[in-house]
């Protein structure tokens, strides 16, 4: 009962409040600055992914500071970067293609459109006081820049000076007591937005009269701005519709000044508006086109090489622009070379972008904006979900209310920018007067931590409590039975926040790992809403060596090593240095990813006199290595004349000698038979110093006993002979 009379008195209350909000918006005063209730949410105003125009267009949006890229005619915004983080009061290109923009107060600028970033020129001078800047509007007929401004009773045209920021008043503009937007065409026709009229009209440049055009078709209020695609002689507003409260692209019609909405931006308030466009016939230049890495291409390495691609026929010169997409940077502006060295190396698991813009004397002509994206942090391991696919990678159970947690859309909460379309949300509000919802989501997949030593969770959120009874939690598991809260909402709200859960005491090392939410309202309460659900693992277990040493029998090195643990291990590439460069002697197979111990032995043999440095090279599956500590060896070699028994013996057909010299010799090492007769003979010449061997191939002889004797004639006059029996059989 006591929920029952609280709910009806939380209604009681809304609905006092949105009687008197209409009371409200029926007052709005005419503004040319912000709506003061829009909240900046991203959940109507971006378009995933862009649409590709041949025109594009650029602002600011007042309410939540970004600069934008806006597809013309379809009018798709895509978030270049952040401004400045002052209002804009109108903008525009002007004839090279800079885009200039006025912010408070009276402050003009230029925007590097690429990034958003903003450069300050000066303040504006001869504006009338109490005037307030309004609109740019360039007019390529005789290469001018225009200024509007207003006091919401009388509003001014100007022209000014970009190079001394003067300006100087052309007259009052008749008619319109809030011009709020300027925009001229290619043939010098300027029309102008009036916010207290509502209507469009057209404006003499040289003396500033206003002539009525016709009613927009909508309630404009608060700070817009204007410009024409002069491609198709087309006026565009990037509008403020104060009756549905959200930012617009509309089309006017020049006669009757009707629009048309093109598309709404919800929460996004464009305040400088310019499309990029060039008066007069079009640029001969085509765009650029065969890109490598291609457009879309994932899994790129950290340091890719060079970026290729096809210049257009008829160009002078490029600009290279490159960055974290969106955020891209001139990087070269020159010659019209077709390869570029990319910088590595790149961020993991990150989207770049890049864009080729062609020129000649006249005019440039920019090409799209290739992107690709590196590989993923081998030592980083995350499972993401933004629910554009539904809820298909949950399980989701009712645990005794009426609703559970469904798709929801972003813009019906408070949520960071990052949460766009599709949300999961337990929302009993919008289940209906007397539900309750008591609801799990647990996530299907079951994941194996044992080779990582740090474990987080992290999401966009949106959590609106009405009472002590409700409640909200994430929950790990190692065992799917015992669950363990690592975050928990109680009847305080939780708003507009991202939230990062450290999981790492229970998660990490484990190799099963269960994460759920789960949350409690009993009654008709408010909300849980969620975006952007990630469970993540980092630093990967290491290959830890334990030991590494090295021992020497006579010529041969025996190296051996340990390791306590392994993950994504190849193998050790042997190498080894006299002194000067490092050279690899052999590869020793690895055992993945294990946390048992594991032993590994390497014979380096025949090794010359002298002193040498060892090392292994750790080599993981996606080709990274480490290096571990060097050793050092001496080796001393063979003091003595010798010759072994061969091996094996008996033999059938082949056999090996083996023999040392201690010193350079003349060398005769022959076969002979039972009867002294001989019938080979293997070696006959100088040689070095050291063990020797040599295989010896008794196919062409018959089975029995058989004897091997060496003779050797050292350079400082020693002399040795040995002989040694040997049986072949057959």
């Amino acid at each position: 009962m006591q929920k029952s009379f609280q709910h009806f008195s939380v209604l009681v209350v809304l609905l006092a409040l949105i009687f008197n909000m209409n009371i409200m918006a029926q007052k709005t005063q005419h503004s040319i600055g912000l709506d003061p209730n829009a909240v900046s949410n991203g959940k109507l105003n971006l378009h995933n992914p862009p649409i590709e125009g041949l025109t594009t267009g650029y602002g600011a949006d007042g309410i939540g500071n970004q600069w934008y890229s806006v597809d013309i005619p379809g009018g798709a915004l895509t978030l270049v970067g952040p401004t400045g983080g002052t209002l804009h009061q109108g903008g525009d290109f002007d004839g090279t293609g800079t885009f200039y923009a006025v912010r408070s107060t009276n402050t003009l600028m230029t925007v590097n459109v690429a990034t958003g970033a903003e450069t300050v020129l000066g303040t504006i001078t001869g504006v009338t006081a109490g005037q307030t800047i309004t609109s740019l509007a360039w007019n390529a007929s005789n290469s001018t820049m225009y200024l509007g401004s207003t006091n919401i009773t009388t509003s001014e045209l100007y022209t000014i000076n970009l190079g001394t920021r003067v300006a100087t008043l052309v007259g009052t503009v008749t008619n319109s007591a809030g011009l709020i937007a300027v925009a001229i065409n290619c043939d010098g026709a300027a029309y102008g937005v009036d916010i207290v009229g509502d209507q469009l009209l057209s404006i003499n440049t040289s003396t500033g009269a206003g002539t009525v055009l016709g009613p927009l078709g909508f309630d404009a209020n608060f700070a817009q701005d204007a410009d024409f695609d002069y491609a198709t002689n087309t006026l565009y507003l990037a509008a403020y519709n104060n009756t549905a409260g959200a930012g617009e692209l509309r089309t006017a019609n020049l006669t009757s000044g009707t629009t048309t909405l093109v598309l709404s931006w919800g929460a996004v308030e464009i305040t400088s508006f310019g499309i990029d466009g060039q008066c007069g016939p079009p640029c001969p230049i085509g765009q650029p086109g065969n890109p490598s890495p291609a457009d879309g291409t994932v899994d790129v390495g950290i340091n890719p090489g060079n970026a290729t691609w096809t210049n257009a026929s008829g160009i002078t010169s490029i600009d290279v622009y490159f960055g974290v997409f969106p955020n891209l940077s001139l990087v070269y502006s020159g010659a019209p070379v077709t390869t570029l060295a990319i910088p590595g190396p790149l961020n993991y698991f990150t989207t770049y972008g890049w864009r080729v813009v062609g020129k000649n004397d006249t005019c440039n002509v920019s090409g799209p904006t290739w992107k690709f994206r590196t590989v993923q942090d081998p030592n980083l391991f995350c499972w993401e979900d933004d629910f554009t696919a539904g809820t298909g990678n949950w399980t989701i159970t009712n645990d005794g209310g009426t609703c559970v947690f469904e798709i929801h859309q972003a813009s019906e909460y408070t949520l960071p920018v990052t949460a766009q379309g599709n949300v999961l949300a337990a929302d009993v509000d919008a289940c209906g007067s007397g539900t309750t919802l008591l609801s799990t989501a647990t996530i299907n997949t079951v994941f194996d931590f044992s080779n990582y030593l740090t474990a987080y969770i992290e999401f966009d959120n949106d959590w609106q409590a009405i009472d002590a009874d409700d409640f909200a939690y994430v929950e790990v598991s190692t065992d799917g039975t015992i669950w363990t809260a690592v975050r928990t909402f109680d009847v305080t709200d939780v708003r507009n926040t991202h939230e990062f859960v450290d999981i790492t005491s229970i998660a990490a090392l484990q190799p099963t790992v269960h994460v759920r939410i789960r949350t409690v309202q009993p009654g008709w309460d408010w909300w849980w809403a969620v975006d952007n659900f990630k469970v993540c693992a980092s630093d990967i277990v290491p290959v830890e060596l334990t030991s590494f040493s090295a021992a020497v029998n006579v010529n041969n090195i025996n190296l051996n090593w340990s390791t306590a643990t392994e993950t994504n291990n190849s193998g050790f590439q042997v190498e080894r240095s006299n002194g000067s460069a490092y050279e690899t002697v052999g590869f020793v197979a690895g055992h993945g990813t294990t946390t048992e111990l594991q032993h590994y032995s390497f014979v380096d043999q025949n090794v010359a006199s002298g002193n040498y440095t060892y090392r292994l090279k750790q080599v993981d599956f996606n080709g990274t290595f480490e290096y571990s500590n060097t050793i050092e060896v001496e080796v001393i070699g063979v003091k003595e004349f010798a010759l072994g028994q061969n091996y094996p013996n008996p033999f059938n057909p082949s056999t090996t000698i083996n023999f040392s010299l201690a010193v350079d010799s003349k060398v005769s090492l022959k076969i002979f038979d039972v009867l002294g007769q001989e019938v080979a003979t293997l070696i006959n010449g100088q040689m070095s110093a050291g063990s020797q061997k040599v295989s010896f191939n008794a196919s062409s002889l018959n089975s029995g006993v058989y004897f091997y004797r060496i003779d050797a004639d050292g350079v400082d006059g020693q002399k040795f002979s040995s002989v040694k029996k040997m049986i072949l059989t057959k």
